[in-house]
């Protein structure tokens, strides 16, 4: 489904704006895209993290 601006801008009585233009001209980046091993995947979620919780007598303690 087209919008009323895109029908304009093809029968020509309406120009692209400027936003428009760029965002065609734009390619996409030639970058690698990073990937991570399973070690670092679970140090960034937290997992091998300390564990504490309320001990006897209400103190912190680590599990």
């Amino acid at each position: 489904m087209r919008t009323l601006q895109d029908q304009l801008i093809e029968k020509g009585l309406s120009r692209r704006t400027g936003r428009e233009i760029d965002q065609k001209s734009i390619r996409t980046s030639d970058k690698q895209e990073e990937r991570l091993t399973d070690r670092e995947l679970a140090e960034l979620m937290g997992v091998n993290r300390d564990v504490y919780r309320r001990g006897p007598g209400g103190a912190y303690r680590r599990r």
